[in-house]
């Protein structure tokens, strides 16, 4: 087994010694792979003393290395000067050489700029514990059988998911494999765990047949690795190169020998980046830094190919005819092969799996490009749909915004506001607001697309096409059907009076639409008044109609209408804008309304939650459905306000 490091925190600094303690171990779990095997695993090093061996430890000659590096004398830092073991966790103190190379990292440790340690161990036995022996969920591989070998000052600490690391690569290119016997505990629910051995049932040619396998598949764990950081070394030049920043090939240099991964590596640049433009003594400019990968721009091609294949009318660009015609299929199976995972031998399904996320091969998981571009073209589609249905509310009504969940009260306004003259020496008036007004609060609606597997497989568009289509129009119908079911169910105000009734002057005496009932509508709007008594004098803006009286209702305000009879010229023209309904033929389908300007008064208000106006979308994987969900989420409320500015003639006896 290759050596096994861990990372652990500094602790104590005393500068008179060039001495530091040290947590070296404390039995964590870490999250590794066993390639031959094909299974994600936990490895744990046992912090009982009898399973560990601190002979070298404690010898005090055990090294302390700069980043594992064993094969340079130059990178023996210093030595361990003691180490003890206790029931949970391994201390140790550690002293550092007086050269003057590492001078500047022992002024680091002091500084608490460099704050880590690993540990580099050899591992003589492991237990591997199945599933559900210790109530764990996946494989516990633990050492019962190690040895602590050094201890190695860290620039940057380990990710917790990533494969082991081997301390160093020797000048003949081969890691140093130690003997280690591999335990497997038998487990049975309802009964004791038991230990077997598999080394102890071989026979000598089995025994070879079981080494031969091992060393083919360390032969594919170096090959993995190998390609793997390649590809770590080529997304840190295009991380850094991309930057523009000063001495490139230094920094790549020196993220490439830490073992820097690629996102460690943006974050620094961007900070470098961000640190560069506060140094900048220019002021009154605004530079916009945008660091687009391959990646990004792989993405946005798909993107744009789906979207031409879902609706011809979005133009195809020049990155996105490279996957035109292209199946879904055959899309997983280029992205993965992009990302550098191979498709050769896999079938559809595990195409389709691991390029949603949902299955794990080989350790690989979620590329991230697909769910994105799934979930992206889904996205899109929902808001388009949503964008382009009609909603003819949005010609008369109010829109606003609303920053919670609460209830709101829109109070009421009052011609107490109105201007007064000030005496000489006299004091202002104060004008104020009527209590008691409309209140209302947002509800949230939605509904959730799937993407599965199998609609990858069956190339099958719906989900991608019809289905957000629909869901947008459904988006966009709800509000329109909330908005205009105020009008129609004449609900209660808060003066306990429905919205259109006789004690508020704004109903008409059931009149088809002409001079005269326009006529009366009209004076009966701008004789309403203020709370305070004070004249609105308001105008019409609007004639609302159904469907049945589209054409009525443009003859009426149309210049193109002519009267057959001499002195009924039409005083509406230009005067009022017809807006046409259909929801309002199926509850009454002579009723018309006249609604004034919501600039000037308050008629009905629309509002959704601040920062997500309209349809908002959001992704995730779902294991349940083998797949991925987009979520299309509206948030939205809608209320009448003030029933001044608004007038209806409906039929008698309706």
């Amino acid at each position: 087994m290759p050596l096994s490091l861990r990372e652990m925190p500094i602790l104590n600094v005393d500068d008179s010694t060039r001495t530091v303690d040290c947590t070296w171990t404390a039995g964590a779990l870490v999250q590794r792979y066993d390639w031959y095997r094909d299974r994600p695993y936990l490895e744990e090093l046992s912090t009982d003393p009898a399973h560990v061996n601190l002979q070298r430890l404690q010898s005090g000659n055990a090294p302390v290395l700069n980043s594992h590096s064993a094969w340079d004398v130059g990178s023996v830092i210093g030595v361990v000067q003691s180490a003890s073991m206790g029931t949970d966790s391994g201390q140790a103190s550690i002293r550092f050489s007086n050269r003057d190379d590492v001078t500047p990292i022992w002024q680091d440790v002091q500084d608490r700029i460099l704050r880590n340690v690993s540990l580099g161990a050899r591992i003589n036995q492991i237990e591997m514990i199945p599933p559900g022996a210790e109530d764990n969920e996946q494989w516990i591989y633990r050492a019962i059988d190690w040895e602590p070998y050094e201890i190695s000052l860290v620039p940057v600490g380990a990710d917790l998911n990533a494969t082991l690391r081997s301390g160093g690569t020797p000048p003949d290119g081969e890691p140093r494999i130690f003997p280690c016997v591999i335990t497997e505990r038998t487990f049975n629910r309802g009964a004791a765990a038991s230990i077997t051995s598999r080394a102890t049932t071989m026979d000598p040619q089995d025994q070879q047949q079981e080494n031969n396998s091992q060393r083919d598949g360390m032969d594919t764990v170096r090959a993995e690795g190998a390609r793997l950081e390649r590809q770590r070394i080529a997304d840190i030049r295009t991380a850094v190169r991309a930057s523009g920043l000063d001495g490139q090939e230094q920094l790549i240099q020196q993220f490439t020998d830490a073992g820097t991964t690629v996102d460690a590596v943006r974050t620094e640049v961007l900070r470098r980046l961000a640190e560069r433009s506060d140094a900048d003594p220019t002021r009154g400019q605004r530079v916009d830094i945008e660091v687009v990968d391959g990646s990004t721009q792989r993405r946005e091609a798909m993107i744009n190919s789906l979207m031409h294949r879902v609706n011809p009318r979005v133009a195809l660009t020049e990155e996105g005819r490279s996957y035109r015609g292209m199946t879904l299929r055959e899309l997983c199976r280029d992205s993965l092969e992009q990302f550098g995972i191979s498709t050769r031998g896999m079938g559809a399904r595990d195409i389709a799996g691991i390029a949603l996320g949902i299955v794990q091969r080989g350790g690989y998981q979620a590329t991230g490009d697909l769910p994105l571009v799934f979930g992206s073209v889904i996205a899109r589609t929902m808001r388009n749909a949503y964008e382009a249905a009609p909603k003819t509310f949005t010609a008369w009504a109010r829109p606003t915004t609303i920053t919670d969940f609460r209830p709101i009260t829109r109070v009421a306004f009052d011609g107490a506001v109105k201007f007064e003259k000030v005496n000489e020496a006299g004091e202002y008036k104060y004008g104020k607001l009527v209590e008691g007004g409309e209140t209302y609060q947002l509800g949230t609606f939605g509904k959730i697309v799937s993407f599965t597997r199998q609609m990858i497989i069956n190339d099958d568009m719906s989900a991608l096409e019809r289905l957000p289509t629909l869901f947008g129009n459904a988006a966009a119908d709800l509000e329109s059907d909330i908005v205009y079911g105020i009008l129609t169910a004449n609900p209660k105000m808060s003066d306990g009076l429905p919205i259109f009734d006789a004690k508020h002057d704004n109903v008409g005496a059931g009149a088809t639409i002409d001079i005269d009932s326009l006529s009366a509508g009209r004076l009966a709007m701008r004789t309403q008044t203020s709370p305070g008594g004070t004249l609105l004098n308001l105008m019409p803006r609007t004639l609302l109609v159904p469907a049945a009286l589209e054409t009525l209702s443009w003859q009426m305000t149309s210049a193109g209408y002519t009267p057959t009879e001499s002195g009924k010229q039409n005083p509406f023209v230009n005067a009022l804008t017809p807006v046409v309904e259909s929801r309002l033929d199926a509850v009454d389908p002579a009723a018309w309304y006249l609604l004034a300007d919501n600039g000037r008064i308050d008629t009905v208000e629309y509002a959704y939650l601040d920062g997500e106006a309209g349809l908002y979308t959001e992704q995730a994987i779902d294991f349940n459905v083998d797949g991925m969900k987009v979520k299309g989420r509206l948030d939205f409320a809608a209320k009448a306000i003030d029933y001044r500015g608004m007038y209806r003639n409906k039929p008698a006896g309706k």
